[in-house]
């Protein structure tokens, strides 16, 4: 089987308008979205973002049933600090065959909001990896952790200032991942629109050496003219660090597709 684009939103995520069947007409025979599921908090008068469940399996089954694909369901799980309850109460209710694991928020702010970027670097690197290490702690049902550097995205951080400032804390997190069975997302917005292409390099190391086999490529797309961006560029440097194969979800199994044969895959 083909490799297939694992991160993607449609309209059904709060800051997407592309409509499923845009990205249809570029997919290949397999195809899943991953819709935002965020917790806020309880106070925070602007709501959680969640979606229309019933509404998106509904638009599911007809452009299945319409283009003769196959299409997942997926979901990315912003986790928010002491929403636990409510996000496992959420997943027990609507099936998914992929779970994505992100850290978008404090209290106080998204990490992607412009103000970050005025912040001093190094405090802010400090806070979201902290964060993520108690959160991880806290909540691990998920198959892959995303987009491990969207709290640094907007900074500019060499390899070494991350390494001295939150490479102890990436390591326990990685940990974590690895003993939880959660894939490593080479997220290709991260790597190539915010040029962490370094950062990924060092990060995939980590994640090998502590036994970590398992890698997603995903392009974050929130349109179709996005959908598998620079997914060559992802598929070679995991080829530099000697590992020779991707993996996609569905149903509650992982597959294993070779880079060198992506025509084959193997289910354990």
């Amino acid at each position: 089987m083909d490799y297939y684009d694992q991160h993607v939103h449609t309209d059904f995520s709060f800051d997407s308008d592309e409509k499923m069947a845009a990205y249809l007409k570029l997919a290949g025979e397999n195809f899943v979205s991953t819709e935002h599921l965020d917790f806020k908090a309880k106070d925070d008068k602007s709501g959680d973002d969640l979606f229309d469940y019933d509404a998106y399996s509904r638009e599911i089954k007809r452009l299945e049933k319409e283009s003769g694909k196959h299409i997942f369901k997926g979901v990315e799980i912003g986790y928010f600090a002491g929403r636990e309850a409510d996000i496992h109460a959420y997943l027990k209710q609507h099936a998914f065959d992929i779970k994505l694991l992100s850290f978008h928020r404090s209290a106080e702010y998204d990490f992607s909001d412009n103000m970050i970027s005025q912040m001093d670097p190094l405090e802010v690197t400090d806070k979201y990896y902290r964060l993520m290490w108690k959160g991880i702690n806290a909540f691990h049902d998920a198959d892959v952790l995303a987009h491990f550097d969207y709290g640094v995205r907007n900074l500019n951080l060499t390899s070494g200032m991350f390494e001295t400032t939150a490479g102890v804390l990436l390591a326990n997190i990685l940990k974590l991942a690895v003993r939880y069975n959660m894939a490593f997302e080479l997220n290709t917005t991260s790597m190539y629109k915010y040029h962490n292409i370094g950062l990924y390099d060092y990060a995939i190391e980590i994640y090998k050496q502590l036994g970590g086999k398992r890698y997603t490529i995903g392009s974050d797309a929130h349109e179709a003219n996005s959908y598998m961006n620079n997914y060559e560029n992802a598929v070679e440097m995991l080829k530099a660090h000697d590992i020779h194969h991707v993996n996609v979800y569905r149903k509650n199994a992982m597959v294993v597709v070779p880079l060198d044969d992506v025509d084959e895959g193997i289910k354990y």
